[in-house]
Formats: structure tokens, sequence, C-alpha cells
């Protein structure tokens, strides 16, 4: 017995041997991967800032934009003349009553709409919907 006693006792000494040295191994990956990882944090870290200055830098220039389209040069067009409550045209035509005539008489000037004309559009249609038969149910 005392051979197979020296076999187990060497095959121990083996089994420890490769235990410590897979034991270094795992050591070994495990600080390895330690130093991918922090590397990759650094990497990422650095992609970050780099991504954020990007970042900054576009919202500047589209501030940048908006300022210079709000602030677009305007051409200076002297501001179309209108005619005045008080300015009421004499011009009679004939089968047009005071309200219409003074309607039809004023020249538009392209700067918009004349407010006597939409007074008198509105009043038409009030006048065509309150005299309009009633629905029947």
């Amino acid at each position: 017995m005392t051979g197979t006693g020296k076999n187990i006792e060497g095959l121990l000494n083996r089994l420890a041997d490769n235990s410590r040295s897979e034991l270094e191994l795992v050591r070994t990956l495990a600080d390895a991967i330690r130093r991918v990882d922090d590397q990759m944090l650094r990497e990422i870290r650095g992609l970050t800032i780099q991504h954020q200055i990007r970042r900054e830098t576009i919202v500047g220039e589209l501030h940048s934009l908006a300022g210079r389209l709000c602030n677009l040069p305007v051409k200076h067009v002297p501001p179309p003349t209108r005619a005045t409550i008080e300015q009421r045209p004499n011009v009679s035509q004939p089968g047009l009553n005071d309200d219409d005539a003074a309607t039809e008489s004023i020249p538009s000037n392209g700067g918009g709409a004349d407010w006597r004309q939409a007074a008198k559009n509105i009043e038409n249609e009030l006048d065509y919907i309150l005299n309009a038969p009633a629905p029947r149910h």
C-alpha cells in the first residue's frame, strides 16, 4: 500500500499545482477583463464628451441661425394710403345708394381688404340667413 499512498500523494500534489496554476490564470484573466473594462469606460466617456461638444456646437449654430432668421433685413416699403372715415367720396353712380356708392367708389390699393366692403358682405350674409325659411323637421 505504500505505492498507492505515494501515487495518491503525487496526484494530490499535481492537483494542487494544477489548482494554483488555474487560479493564477483566472486572476490574470480577471485583471485583463478589468483593464479592458476600464479602457472601454474611458473610451465611452471620451465619446460622450465629444458628443456633448458636437451637440453644444450644433445647438449654438441653430441658435445663431434662428437669430439671423428673426432679424432678416426688411424692405422699407411706404405704407399704402388708405381712405379714412372722414374721406367719404362724393361720387354718385346711377342705381347705387349712398352706402353702395361709398363701398364701390373706394379704390383698392392692394394693401388689404376694404373694411366697408367687408361690413357690407356681413350685412348681406346676415340678411340671407335671417330671411331664409325656417328648416322643417
